[in-house]
């Protein structure tokens, strides 16, 4: 099988990542090849699906709806993995 995107390299961070459209994007970064950054509320949710995608993902458990949340979130960010190259921004 041949890949027709590499993401190799690339940091994605990915809001809702918890289930759904979100996780399955996740899915699809990670196969490509991206390290992922997994955020949602439910930590246990990401950390079933952070076990599952190859690389290193990294897990934040955080409500979107909160300011200081999303400061904890970039200054996490910048300090583990860097600033991301890609935003999916999926958070309902």
């Amino acid at each position: 099988t041949q890949r027709l995107v590499t993401l190799a390299g690339r940091t994605a961070l990915v809001t809702g990542a918890s289930r759904g459209i979100g996780a399955s994007t996740a899915r699809a970064l990670a196969a490509a090849g991206a390290r992922v950054i997994l955020v949602a509320r439910r930590g246990g949710a990401l950390a079933e699906l952070a076990a599952k995608l190859p690389g290193d993902p990294l897990v934040f458990a955080a409500d979107l709806g909160s300011i200081a949340a999303i400061d904890e979130l970039v200054a996490s960010c910048l300090e583990q993995a860097g600033l991301p190259d890609l935003l999916v921004l999926n958070a309902g």
